[in-house]
């Protein structure tokens, strides 16, 4: 192709026939720029067509975190419920007592356990790490990236206060509380034990089970508005899959 070009060039200038020379010169150039754009025009749809397949796969598995979270939430939030009511229920039962022996067995109905919150993070640390997040419309970046704050948010929170309600109910049971709980044998356990240790105990147990409703409130609260966060993200994707 390139030589029958030259040949037709050298042709015309051998016949001194400049003006239909530089005609077809004028031609030549725009058929290479035509060439170009259509070389340009075939990489970019290429591209775009590697970067839709990508995206679509990170959106596949963005939707099974979210997914996995969603259960994980809603299985925490009963747990939270739950233990929100039996505090609720020994705040109204404890006005009620009218000795150590009478408040101990309410302390014992309460839910002591608590649970380090773990969210399903890894494809959305993927796509920050890696800077795939741009391929992402703006919508659903800015929600991705809204989500992985308000999740940070709420480890670190939890996180901290319940390392505090840890710390203090270990103490309160260090006191002898559980020798209480456990019926143990009177005469023993007056020499484990001093009633002013158990009061003591009772106390910090108060404030520790206190602490842990105060954080369990806020954490239902958060908990809910991140399963409409979640909610409204898998929407968000699953429109964007069905273009």
């Amino acid at each position: 192709m390139i030589k029958f070009f030259r040949k037709i060039r050298q042709k015309l200038l051998s016949e001194n026939k400049f003006s239909k020379y530089l005609i077809y010169a004028i031609g030549e150039i725009v058929l290479v720029v035509i060439g170009i754009l259509i070389a340009l025009q075939i990489n970019n749809w290429s591209e775009n067509r590697k970067s839709s397949k990508i995206r679509n796969n990170y959106y596949k598995q963005v939707l099974q975190d979210l997914a996995k979270d969603t259960i994980y939430i809603n299985r925490y939030n009963i747990f939270l419920d739950s233990s929100l009511s039996k505090y609720q229920n020994y705040l109204e039962k404890l006005p009620e007592a009218e000795s150590i022996n009478d408040v101990l067995p309410l302390i014992g109905t309460l839910d002591s356990e608590f649970g380090y919150i773990n969210f399903n993070t890894n494809t959305i640390k993927s796509l920050i790490s890696t800077g795939d997040i741009k391929l992402m419309p703006d919508k659903i970046r800015n929600s991705l990236l809204d989500l992985k704050t308000n999740q940070d948010v709420i480890i670190k929170t939890t996180s901290g206060n319940n390392d505090v309600y840890l710390k203090d109910i270990q103490k309160a049971v260090g006191l002898g509380t559980i020798n209480y709980i456990l019926n143990i044998e009177p005469k023993l356990l007056n020499q484990l034990i001093r009633e002013q240790d158990i009061i003591s105990s009772i106390n910090i147990a108060n404030g520790s089970f206190r602490l842990k409703d105060y954080t369990e409130k806020n954490l239902l609260k958060e908990m809910q508005n991140l399963l409409q966060s979640t909610k409204e993200l898998s929407e968000l994707i699953n429109e964007e899959l069905n273009k």
